[in-house]
């Protein structure tokens, strides 16, 4: 049996925010579109007459175009990326990389269905779609095959008590 020496392809698994997140994630979009929007009818409603009225109005609309630019990000671009020695995480813009070398067992909550990877005494929680996490397992698998699993158990009786 030949082994398959072809590289293995990026694989992608996309964040999952808590309903919570994303309603904020839309107020906060909301209250920047209303700055520019307020900005903007108070730039034609009375000009720009004064040096304080260049810093306030284009000041603000700066900065919440900026704000949109990133917090759009984070809910469109924000995902793990497993390639063939590195673990990616991406916040929006913000991006970090392990290496998977460096992991040594992943750790499935079964209450909360989140995954915890350990790399030596730091570790990280993966929060993806609970139907990702053994796709997730098996990704991170096939780079390093001696990496442990195990996975909480919770007693239903101590929970009714």
């Amino acid at each position: 049996m030949k082994k398959n020496s072809a590289p293995q392809e990026a694989k992608y698994f996309k964040f999952r925010f808590t309903p919570l997140m994303i309603i904020l994630a839309i107020a906060i979009l909301v209250l920047f579109t209303a700055g520019i929007a307020l900005s903007v009818w108070r730039i034609a409603e009375h000009g720009i007459n004064e040096v304080t009225d260049v810093l306030k109005s284009p000041l603000l609309i700066a900065i919440c175009l900026f704000g949109i630019a990133v917090i759009s990000a984070m809910l469109i671009q924000s995902r793990y990326v497993i390639t063939k020695d590195t673990f990616i995480t991406q916040f929006g813009f913000i991006k970090s990389k392990f290496a998977i070398r460096d992991f040594t067992s992943i750790l499935l909550d079964t209450d909360s269905k989140k995954l915890t990877v350990h790399a030596g005494e730091e570790f990280f929680v993966v929060c993806t779609d609970p139907n990702w996490n053994n796709d997730f397992i098996q990704a991170l698998r096939e780079v390093k095959p001696d990496i442990e699993f195990s996975f909480t158990l919770t007693d239903k009786e101590n929970k009714s008590n």
